[in-house]
């Protein structure tokens, strides 16, 4: 008997050989399908709506760099920031300053701060403050990415695309943060057992905090 006979020499044969040849084109489309749904549902798709655990993966870059001031004197304290691969939250500065070489209250030296940013990507607003010579004379907070505060959240109804796309700091922030300093020395009028304050010590420190997005689909209960 020959083949096309096998196949085709009874009903049944026939019936046998429709079936398989529909089960054929029909089960791998079938699979093709609930893989891809699968995929959606599972948080591969990053334009698939959903829920989903937003993590920032964090690290500070940090710089210090001190002078010594007369009175008058003006110090220029430069930052380069380079980020790399990760995005900035935002930078703090602080200026810092200790007069400890007075005979008394009431002659503590004080600072005066401003900054320069337009050598920053984005320029930033710039900033100034003074404050006393006791520690921390003056600080300022600059953000970067918009209302980014490193929290943790769960998203919802929106796409891992919609996540990425907020929590991004467009390319800003890298660049030559300026930072100048003038030292105002307070002193007694006259010296008091040969003490004359004349200069301090001025430590400017940045901090740069810089993130990475961490996204996981939040699975269903059943």
């Amino acid at each position: 008997m020959s083949l096309s006979e096998k196949m085709f020499g009874s009903q049944r044969a026939i019936t046998i050989w429709v079936i398989s040849v529909v089960f054929a084109i029909v089960f791998p489309a079938y699979f093709s399908i609930m893989a891809n749904g699968a995929d959606g549902a599972g948080g591969d798709a990053t334009g698939a709506k959903g829920q989903w655990q937003v993590n920032f993966v964090q690290d500070n870059l940090t710089s210090e760099e001190t002078m010594n001031l007369g009175d008058g004197e003006q110090g220029d304290f430069f930052f380069d920031l380079d980020s790399g691969d990760m995005m900035i939250g935002y930078v703090e500065i602080t200026v810092s300053c200790n007069d400890n070489d007075d005979p008394g209250p009431g002659f503590t030296d004080s600072v005066d701060v401003t900054t320069d940013f337009s050598e920053v990507e984005g320029t930033p607003d710039d900033e100034s403050g003074s404050g006393s010579c006791n520690g921390d004379a003056a600080s300022f907070t600059i953000q970067i990415t918009p209302d980014w505060d490193g929290s943790s959240y769960i998203a919802d109804g929106v796409s891992k695309n919609d996540i990425e796309a907020q929590w991004t700091d467009g390319g800003n922030g890298t660049g030559e943060w300026l930072t100048s300093v003038i030292l105002n020395v307070n002193n007694f009028p006259t010296p008091v057992g040969g003490i004359v304050d004349s200069d301090e010590d001025v430590t400017v420190s940045w901090r740069a905090v810089l993130y990475t997005l961490d996204i996981t689909a939040v699975a269903e209960e059943l």
